[in-house]
């Protein structure tokens, strides 16, 4: 016989049982939320230090317009950011709004939300079907491109002035400029830093060599192994006649990832390939040393095939499949491109912006610095539209076999024929993989 004390702490013990449940399966059925009640979303980019303040204060305004969000910012150096996101987005791990570089997003593409789907939340009539093409795949928009990219070549215009130098306009001149510069002067920064050595830099000199770009649509590659020795042996003249540091010199010269190399800065390294959502900081840390930096352009080459001017989205914002919370990751988004607010705190961090909204934001305000405007018009002249599947080819592995080669080259650990063998097996394994 059973007491009723007894069948009284059993059904206390089922009806607790019971609300457990009930409360562990409405919980797996709802967003996750922060310990204060907001639905908590997570963010991740690579940037330097004026580019994640401006990221911080953008991601604060947009907290406090949305109460009932909490944002958990992620951010870190370029080095080493393609491999993490690669581990995150296969394990599921992933921010629920991630920065892309535009020639990752292939291979990401299974695992990326299409934005499409989101076209009202992330504000989608802010961008253009030019801009939004690039970022297609299957249909789907894998990302929202921050702004488009050229890559221009810039000088120091105190000390070629000081130096009795023209604009150097073409590699002749480059060449040239070795005569007029001190011996410990470089007329041009090398392509490859300490750590990093990504392949675009030989991508112009390919182009202008052969007039072909890199590969078809489906990641044929157009270029045989003697067009790779012809452009290992153009880099290696330009080391060789001291119109660029070697690599051992690079590595050797205090370089930090992120940060202009001290050599620059202290005008001895007169010239450099940069990025448009570059040149700002790159200005105005010059600028604090006492030096002009001016727009030499795109360099022409005697007998030149192709201009070799390619643009590329610069950066994206995209969605993993994964998130939870898609809805506030996209309303992020929005809020960050195509917010005046936003766009005028961020200004030209992330270059001169796709978003219509936000490029109108910054030309009210006369925000976008006239540098970047010069970039972009004149590469907009120049560019050599069938060179558009050059960008795809910036990825994890050739980077890292491109520092490897280099390396090894400018150590004088292999020949200039090695050292294009060595590219040309790389860049023919990487189009297999490219293709699928």
């Amino acid at each position: 016989m059973i007491h009723k004390s007894a069948l009284k702490t059993v059904k206390m013990g089922l009806v607790a049982g019971c609300a457990l449940m009930l409360l562990s399966a409405c919980g797996s059925g709802t967003k996750e939320k922060s310990s204060g009640g907001k639905e908590e979303i997570r963010i991740s980019w690579w940037g330097g230090d004026s580019r994640n303040k401006a990221v911080q204060e953008a991601i604060s305004k947009f907290e406090e317009k949305n109460p009932d969000i909490k944002v958990k910012a992620e951010f870190g150096g370029y080095g080493g950011y393609q491999e993490k996101m690669t581990t995150q987005l296969s394990g599921g791990t992933a921010a629920d709004v991630i920065r892309l570089d535009s020639m990752w997003m292939d291979q990401y593409k299974n695992q990326l939300e299409d934005l499409g789907t989101l076209s009202k939340e992330i504000g989608l009539d802010n961008f253009s079907d030019d801009v939004l093409e690039p970022v297609k795949s299957d249909g789907n928009i894998l990302g929202l491109p921050l702004s488009t990219n050229y890559r221009p070549l810039l000088y120091n215009k105190t000390i070629t002035d000081k130096y009795g130098i023209e604009k150097p306009e073409s590699w002749d001149d480059i060449l040239a400029m070795r005569d007029k510069l001190p011996e410990d002067y470089y007329p041009m920064a090398n392509f490859f830093g300490a750590k990093y050595a990504s392949p675009i830099v030989f991508f112009s000199i390919f182009a202008q060599q052969t007039g072909k770009p890199i590969s078809d649509e489906n990641y044929k590659l157009n270029y045989t192994l003697s067009d790779f020795e012809n452009m290992i042996d153009f880099y290696h003249e330009l080391v060789e006649k001291k119109i660029m540091p070697s690599k051992k010199e690079v590595d050797n010269s205090g370089s930090i990832e992120g940060a202009p190399a001290p050599a620059l800065l202290e005008g001895k390294w007169v010239s450099l390939f940069e990025f448009i959502a570059n040149t700002n900081t790159i200005e105005s840390q010059l600028k604090e040393q006492g030096f002009e930096l001016a727009v030499a352009g795109f360099p022409t080459m005697a007998g030149e095939k192709s201009t070799g001017v390619w643009t590329k989205p610069s950066m994206v914002y995209s969605i993993p499949k994964t998130s939870k919370h898609k809805e506030a990751a996209a309303k992020l988004i929005n809020y960050l491109m195509n917010d005046p607010e936003a766009n005028k705190i961020q200004k030209l961090e992330n270059g001169i912006p796709d978003s219509k909204a936000g490029k109108e934001a910054l030309e009210k305000d006369q925000l976008i610095a006239p540098m970047a405007q010069e970039i972009l018009t004149l590469g907009q002249e120049k560019v050599d539209t069938s060179l558009s599947t050059m960008f795809k080819w910036d990825t994890a592995k050739l980077n890292e076999v491109t520092l490897d080669v280099i390396t090894k080259l400018d150590y004088g650990e292999i020949s200039t024929k090695e050292a294009a063998k060595e590219l040309y097996e790389a860049f023919k394994e990487e189009g297999t993989k490219l293709q699928g």
